[in-house]
């Protein structure tokens, strides 16, 4: 069942920009009732600026029950106790307390409370006068966490103590140390918003109740209802679910929780290098020892394959497009492109453009033809619009003509001359669709990513491991490496890595009476392998979405991978899930757009 969990949380001092924060709410309403669509987490910050327990009541139809959600988190008082414009008295704070308490119970929202972290009174004290207030401020919010624990008990309603688990952590404090916000490690006399190491603290607590009540099991919907300190005052994306928040943190956890399984490899195949060769010795024998030696040995690989497969044209750094059609749909733009992707040949595609978008993450996706991604063609294999709904920028494209005359890739200069072959040169022209998306301001050039299926998977993996650019990438069921007695992973074909001057060999496996041709029994007979394009993607992350043509045993090369990944230091970096149909479902995708929401989405 989808279990939907808004947290509350108020803004706490005034300088929050209230009109930021409501487009970022509006967009983060739109992909939270997405994901629900599709029984995926999400997380939506309600935090707002100035806001009491009072403002929260008065807030709480617009915010929360319009939401209806299944549960709420609640973080309330620091206005109530130290803002000198909201001071409310202990009863009047109970009392409001109360009643948000009561209306969800009648609504049927399951509710936590959280109570207030600590605040710096050396670091108030620089910007009031502390004889304003009837009790020190850090005396008001012990005080008010005292009620708070009080209403907890009395509701019969969980209680997280983030106040202690700042004290154990020795905050506030007035070094850089401190959690809370200061002089030291801000640079502003702040005393009561918490660093972003303590926006990571309260999510770690968030994340651990949910673990020890068995709630992260299920998918779920979570929106933080509170103040300044829900809305992330002083820290990057203030207001949001992303950037350094604690409900960015805490959707971070949680889409990790998911994840990890996938980028864990079974035991049974751990170390297990198989028959391939080994990538990490150099050309003269010698080994590589460490990342200086590898990124040298990693140019020697690139440099091979690409003067087997035929050199590049120059890239197209600066492509301009036609916009040919524009479609507004609830989530995004849709419009359909035409640009030149390799010099003199033009395709069409289809851009997605979230509403609202600027420096957003971006994903290319390759198949036989730019409409299924957009979900006008094979179910499950429209991650173009699914991305796009869930706010990222995508550019869907396909090799229609080709894919009509059964000749289906890219050939350069010409079908019946390529210099390139033809899985290299779809490679190329995706580094050049990069460009294009990284000139445009609704793009953060750094996080784009690329995935496909089947023919895609192909594509998208030589363009990843081929073109450094590409930040991230998952590949469904391409298969990864060559094997001859599996149909589908057909790189001997003359659309792939077995071009050869017309007529073509008839299509199907290698036989003695139709044996392959080209560069690929080459690349055989020299002992290379897909293994070797795989870890040039190192330290950059990639997930394979393995079916019918990738199992379980597609970890023994990527354990070259994760080799390379160790020059580097870095972990969690080399994944696989895995179904037993060469389709994607709709679980292995949403593994995909999990992916991409981790490594790309700040």
């Amino acid at each position: 069942m989808h279990f939907k969990i808004i947290v509350a949380w108020i803004f706490f001092f005034a300088g929050g920009n209230a009109a930021f924060a409501s487009a970022k709410l509006a967009k983060d309403s739109i992909q939270r009732e997405t994901t629900a669509k599709e029984a995926s987490w999400s997380i939506l910050n309600k935090g707002a600026g100035s806001n009491n327990s009072m403002d929260l009541l008065a807030r709480l139809d617009r915010d929360v029950l319009s939401e209806n959600p299944d549960m709420v988190f609640i973080m309330v008082g620091m206005h109530d106790m130290i803002n000198l414009h909201k001071f409310l008295d202990y009863g009047t704070f109970r009392k409001s307390y109360q009643k948000l308490i009561t209306r969800l119970k009648n609504a049927g929202i399951e509710t936590v409370l959280l109570n207030l972290t600590p605040v710096d009174t050396n670091a108030i004290s620089s910007r009031y006068e502390l004889s304003f207030f009837d009790a020190p401020p850090l005396t008001k919010i012990r005080t008010a966490n005292d009620i708070i624990a009080d209403l907890a008990r009395q509701n019969g309603l969980p209680l997280i103590d983030l106040y202690q688990k700042f004290i154990e952590r020795e905050s506030p404090n007035p070094g850089k140390s401190s959690l809370i916000m200061n002089v030291a490690n801000s640079g502003i006399p702040d005393g009561v918003h918490p660093t972003s190491a303590g926006n990571r603290l309260i999510a770690e607590q968030i994340f651990n109740f949910l673990v020890a009540t068995g709630k992260i099991a299920n998918k779920k919907c979570l929106v933080f209802f509170g103040d300044s300190i829900t809305f992330g005052q002083g820290v990057e994306g203030s207001g949001t679910s992303q950037g350094q928040t604690f409900p960015a943190y805490l959707k971070k956890m949680i889409q990790w929780d998911e994840l990890a399984p996938y980028f864990s490899i079974p035991y049974e195949y751990e170390e297990l290098e198989g028959d391939f060769s080994d990538p990490f010795v150099f050309n003269d024998g010698s080994s590589v020892e460490d990342l200086a030696d590898w990124k040298e040995r990693r140019k020697e690989i690139r440099d091979k394959w690409h003067g087997m497969m035929g050199k590049w044209p120059a890239m197209i750094t600066n492509p301009t497009f036609e916009v040919l059609e524009t479609e507004n749909t609830e989530d995004y733009v849709q419009r359909k492109v035409r640009f030149e992707w390799v010099p003199g040949q033009l395709t069409e595609g289809y851009l997605l453009l979230p509403y609202g978008a600027k420096n957003n993450p971006a994903v290319v996706t390759v198949y036989y033809e730019p409409e299924t991604a957009i979900g006008k063609g094979k179910p499950n294999r429209d991650f173009a619009a699914q991305l796009a709904k869930r706010g990222f920028v995508t550019l869907s494209l396909g090799t229609t003509e080709t894919t009509e005359n059964e000749t289906y890739s890219l050939y350069y200069p010409h079908i019946d001359s390529a210099s390139v072959q033809p899985l290299s040169l779809l490679a190329y022209a995706a580094g050049n669709a990069w460009h294009l998306l990284a000139q445009m301001p609704e793009v953060d050039e750094k996080r784009i990513g690329i995935t496909g299926h089947s023919y895609g998977g192909k594509w998208a993996m030589f363009a990843s491991c081929l073109f450094e650019n590409f930040a991230a990438a998952a590949w469904s069921d391409p298969g990864i490496v060559f094997e001859e007695d599996k149909p589908s992973v057909n790189y001997w074909e003359p659309w792939y890595l077995g071009y050869h001057p017309k007529p073509w060999r008839e299509r199907g496996l290698p036989t003695e009476e139709n044996p392959a041709r080209g560069l690929y029994p080459k690349l055989l007979e020299a002992d290379m392998n897909l293994h070797e394009l795989h870890v040039l993607m190192a330290p950059r992350p990639f997930l394979v979405s393995g079916g019918s043509e990738d199992p379980e045993n597609r970890w023994v090369p990527l354990n070259y991978s994760l080799r390379a990944n160790g020059f580097y230091e870095t972990e969690n970096r080399v994944g696989m899930s895995n179904r037993p149909t060469h389709g994607p479902t709709p679980e292995s995708n949403e593994i995909i757009y999990s992916f991409f929401e981790y490594y790309l989405v700040p």
